[in-house]
């Protein structure tokens, strides 16, 4: 079926220090997710504040963005938190957030619940 949309799925999300990114999508994948993408920031927490020369400076971050099925979320955060040791402080941040809608997976058809755009688009109607 073409333009299919995945339901029902979780994005994890992951703020870790910079170069911890792909050990997140490690376990991540470990734990059954398809993958996920890093993106760059600045952290600017109590944990992430420090001088040098006099100068302020914010260490880099990885933010890690995970679709997942909304039936293995725990199990991956689990994966992730055991993996980066997140019960130690300063060493990331993990939590969830219900994703009703997804188009453009390249796997979707391997998601437990999808939809094509069309029935979509007239249960709208």
């Amino acid at each position: 079926m073409k333009d299919l949309v995945a339901l029902n799925l979780h994005m994890i999300v992951t703020i870790v220090d910079g170069g911890i990114g792909e050990d997140v999508i490690d376990y991540s994948k470990a734990a059954g997710a398809a993958g996920g993408t890093i993106l760059h920031g600045r952290g600017s927490g109590v944990h992430d504040t420090g001088k040098f020369l006099g100068l302020e400076i914010s260490p880099e971050k990885d933010i890690v963005l995970t679709l997942v099925p909304d039936s293995i979320t725990n199990e991956v955060m689990d994966a992730i938190g055991k993996g980066i040791h997140i019960d130690v402080p300063g060493n990331g941040i993990c939590f969830s957030i219900d994703v009703d809608k997804v188009i453009g997976i390249t796997k979707i058809h391997q998601y437990r619940e999808t939809i094509g755009m069309k029935e979509l688009l007239e249960d709208d109607s």
